[in-house]
C-alpha cells in the first residue's frame, strides 16, 4: 500500500517552498510489475534518470540506436535520452538489476524536462517530492551557507536516504529524545557529505496515532524531518549536519 511521505523541511520563507517544489516536479515513483510493460514520459531532449530502490541497475536492453545511456556504477543509476533518430517514438527497453529483477519499460519521448523515474517494490513507502512541504518551522538562526541553495539540496540528501542511496554512517551512540507518548528506536544511519540522517523506528500506543507527525518530532539541530511507513515499521529520518 502506497502511503504519501510526510515531509517537513526547517528553512525560512515562502519562496524557498516555492524553490522547492519546483526542484522536484518531474519525479515520479512506479511499482515494480515485472509480468506486465511500465509506461512513463521522459524527456526527448535531455538524459532521465532511472533507478531502483534499495537495488542497482546493471543491463539496460532496446532497439540499437533508438537511446544512449550513461551509467554511475557507484549507484547502480542509469541516465537515458532517446535518439535524435529515434524522435518521439515510445522507446521500449528492459532493465535488469543486480538482485535478477527485470522490468520492461515503454517511455514516451516528450517535450517536458529531464524526468527521474523510481522504481520499488510493492509494500514500500512511495515518496512525493513534488509536492511543497505542508509545514514550515521559521529556523531562528542563519545557514553558514546562501540559504537560496538549501531548499533543493536538503530535499535532495532526504530522497536519496529514503530510497537508501547514501553511504553509511559509521558513527555509534547516536541520540535522539521522542516526544511524549513515544519511543524511539535507532534504526540506521547515512552520510552525504557534511549531512548525516539518522532513521529512528517511532514506538507508541493507538492514543498517541494523532499525534504521529513531523512537526512533533522536530528537535533543535533539525534541518529536515520526514516519516513514513516502510512494511508494518513508522520511521522518523532526521536530516542534520555532522
Amino acid at each position: 500500500m502506497r502511503q504519501t511521505l510526510k515531509c517537513v523541511l526547517v528553512v525560512i520563507g515562502f519562496l524557498m517552498a516555492l524553490k522547492t517544489q519546483m526542484a522536484f516536479a518531474d519525479t515520479k515513483t512506479l511499482t515494480l510489475e515485472t509480468n506486465q510493460r511500465l509506461e512513463a514520459s521522459i524527456a526527448k531532449d535531455a538524459m532521465n534518470r532511472l533507478a531502483v530502490s534499495n537495488d542497482r541497475i546493471v543491463n539496460v536492453f532496446g532497439d540499437e540506436g533508438t537511446f544512449v545511456t550513461q551509467t554511475d556504477d557507484e549507484t547502480g543509476q542509469v541516465f537515458i535520452k532517446p535518439s535524435i533518430e529515434n524522435g518521439t517514438t515510445p522507446l521500449s527497453v528492459t532493465i535488469i538489476t543486480e538482485n535478477n529483477i527485470t522490468q520492461d519499460l515503454i517511455l514516451n519521448p516528450t517535450d517536458k524536462t529531464a524526468a527521474t523515474l523510481i522504481l520499488r517494490t510493492a509494500g514500500t513507502t512511495e515518496a512525493h517530492f513534488g509536492e511543497a512541504p505542508s509545514d514550515l518551522i521559521p529556523l531562528p538562526s542563519s545557514f553558514p551557507e546562501p540559504i537560496e541553495s538549501k531548499p533543493a539540496q536538503l530535499i535532495h540528501t532526504m530522497r536519496k536516504a529514503v530510497l537508501g542511496e547514501l553511504a553509511p554512517y559509521a558513527k555509534k551512540g547516536l541520540k535522539r529524545q521522542a516526544p511524549q507518548g513515544f519511543k524511539l528506536v535507532f534504526d540506521k544511519a547515512f552520510q552525504s557529505g557534511s549531512f548525516v540522517v539518522s532513521v529512528w523506528r517511532i514506538k507508541g500506543d493507538s492514543n498517541t496515532q494523532k499525534d504521529l507527525t513531523p512537526k512533533n518530532f522536530t528537535q533543535k539541530g533539525d534541518l529536515a524531518l520526514s516519516i513514513q511507513s516502510d512494511q508494518g515499521k513508522t520511521l522518523v529520518y532526521a536530516l542534520g549536519r555532522l
